[in-house]
């Protein structure tokens, strides 16, 4: 697939409803340590932009009722490897002040929050709670949780789709707009779009999968799918079920291109690496900016 040809044109609305997710990758304190992953960084205005983000997902999810509010998704990096900044028993000088953090807990700007007597806190550090033990204390109640629109997912190696819950809570959600951003942009982030394209294409998410084959230039966004454009007339479907001009039948996925980080690799400046990459997920995503987010999620 080329291009999206939806990618140089005005923003469809984000919906700003419980069909909406943003996917929130890897925003740890062990992307710190530049020198473990590369030279330098990427897009200056990285952490204003998640800012913005979090900011505006949680004021409209805050007016709304639960069951109608979007959904927001941390996703934690826990690494196998012991070397790595992100491993648990990994700490380093990652304080405002140079104090000792933990490689794998949350950037203060993009922290999660969790809901404790009705009232919202931040949670910068983050274990999963170990499984309830055997005898009468796995009777106990599971410890206390982040709110239903707002969740934290562990991944342990560079897809959040591999060995994770995420493909099942994005059927059993009902998401069709899938909003993805974070670390780093050629790494887990690009690797998570790839992914999401893949299993919408083939129906494992988000509806039937591009069924028939149909021009691009037919493809359009109502703001929650992607779908064939009717103009371009009834096609059928593969399993004989009479068409309707909608032979694409997909989520849609937005990668907020300058909600991503990365690092300078291989002699190429850090802004270099995240712009070739960026560009080339054009072919699995539409990619937009922060403020075009912001200014659509209504």
């Amino acid at each position: 697939m080329a291009v999206l040809p939806f990618n140089g044109a005005a923003i469809a609305r984000v919906p700003a409803t419980n069909t909406t997710a943003l996917l929130l990758i890897d925003n740890q304190l062990g992307f710190r340590n530049v020198d473990a992953w590369g030279t330098g960084t990427s897009n200056p205005d990285f952490e204003k932009n998640i800012t913005a983000l979090l900011k505006k997902f949680r004021s409209v999810a805050e007016a709304r009722p639960e069951g109608e509010r979007p959904l927001i998704i941390h996703v934690q990096h826990k690494s196998v490897w012991t070397d790595s900044p992100m491993h648990p028993t990994h700490v380093g000088p990652y304080g405002t002040d140079g104090e000792e953090k933990r490689g794998i807990d949350f950037l203060p700007f993009a922290a999660p929050r969790l809901l404790r007597d009705g009232k919202y806190q931040l949670v910068y550090t983050f274990d999963e709670p170990p499984p309830p033990a055997a005898g009468p204390d796995s009777q106990k109640a599971a410890p206390a949780r982040l709110p239903r629109d707002e969740i934290i997912m562990t991944k342990h190696g560079h897809s959040v789709f591999i060995n994770t819950p995420l493909e099942m809570l994005l059927n059993k959600r009902g998401i069709k707009t899938l909003l993805v951003a974070g670390m780093s942009t050629d790494l887990s982030v690009s690797t998570a779009v790839r992914m999401a394209h893949n299993l919408a294409l083939v129906g494992r998410w988000g509806g039937t999968g591009n069924m028939v084959d149909v021009a691009e230039s037919a493809l359009w966004t109502d703001g929650a799918g992607v779908y064939a454009n009717p103009e371009a007339g009834p096609l059928a479907l593969e399993d004989g079920q009479g068409g309707d001009g909608y032979s694409v039948n997909m989520p849609r996925i937005i990668l907020i291109g300058d909600a991503t980080r990365t690092f300078g690799k291989a002699g190429a400046e850090a802004q270099t690496v995240h712009d070739v990459h960026v560009e080339s997920l054009k072919e699995f995503a539409e990619v937009r900016a922060t403020a075009e987010v912001v200014d659509a999620f209504r």
